[in-house]
């Protein structure tokens, strides 16, 4: 999908907020916006958000002199993470589907997000839910019924715990796990993925990049290829869906929407007017199926 001009606003904003986080600064807050602002007229809205906003997350940085923010951040996230997990096993357990139960709590989940628009929605509060807005898991379950590789791309460390969950209900199937090639924002990496010790439960392969969700110019050979043949692709977040609902293959994604671009991408997609908040598990066939 194509960014958009409320994208701009949006990053300017993202790139704020770090300085912020790592300092009281005026002076660099000053700095680290000049950057953003210089950095974007250079850039093309027909990219992704994803890849808009990591250009100029790059640039910011910079400025900032750090590779990794968010770097303590996500070991907190981390441990939030996975005292909420434990807690939704059980619910999981009682649920007549648990499998549509993990992967709508692993969802969820995705509201530990470093980057995103506020949604007005707390971790705590969603998980109150019990459905989500929009549903294709009787779509996910036909394809399942004749899958055996599941390429699942993650998203925030904060989320790996929920994911897990989605990885306990599917044992007969393999699963491969993609994390980024280096850190961005809250986004898992190897390190957090073998901390969590879920390295031990699938095989791990990286996208090729730093990028949020999926660069293509700079993938892997090995995400390529698990991209191009595994049976089903599962993929988490926002920056995933930006990237990937319009490549060139069928797939499903796990969001809570969080800005009104991704909203009103996903109504047109689905017919069906989704907003802000909005927890979304919804099937692309892929462009040449549209």
């Amino acid at each position: 999908m194509k960014s958009e001009a409320l994208c701009i606003p949006c990053v300017i904003k993202q790139c704020q907020r770090i300085a912020a986080m790592l300092s009281n600064d005026e002076e660099l807050l000053i700095k680290v916006t000049k950057q953003a602002l210089s950095i974007i007229p250079n850039l093309s809205l027909t990219e992704p958000p994803s890849l808009f906003t990591s250009r100029v997350l790059f640039a910011a940085y910079e400025v900032l002199g750090t590779r990794d923010p968010f770097a303590s951040v996500k070991k907190e996230q981390a441990k939030m993470g996975k005292r909420a997990s434990r807690l939704l096993k059980a619910k999981i357990l009682k649920s007549p589907d648990p499998l549509h139960s993990a992967l709508f709590y692993a969802t969820l989940g995705n509201l530990i997000d470093s980057g995103a628009q506020e949604t007005g929605l707390t971790l705590d509060t969603a998980l109150n839910r019990t459905n989500f807005h929009y549903d294709d898991y009787t779509h996910f379950k036909e394809k399942l019924s004749s899958a055996k590789t599941i390429l699942y791309i993650l998203d925030n460390a904060g989320e790996i715990y929920f994911d897990e969950l989605v990885l306990e209900k599917l044992p007969a199937w393999n699963i491969i796990l993609a994390v980024k090639s280096g850190p961005i924002l809250n986004d898992v990496t190897e390190q957090e993925i073998k901390e969590a010790e879920l390295d031990k439960r699938a095989k791990i392969v990286k996208t090729g990049s730093r990028f949020l969700g999926v660069n293509f110019a700079e993938i892997s050979d090995d995400f390529k290829k698990v991209y191009e043949e595994a049976d089903i692709v599962l993929a988490k977040g926002h920056a995933n869906f930006e990237s990937l609902v319009d490549a060139g293959r069928d797939g499903f994604f796990m969001l809570v929407i969080k800005c009104p671009v991704v909203a009103n991408k996903l109504s047109q997609l689905t017919s069906r007017k989704l907003n802000v908040g909005d927890a979304v598990f919804y099937y692309s066939p892929g462009p040449k199926a549209q």
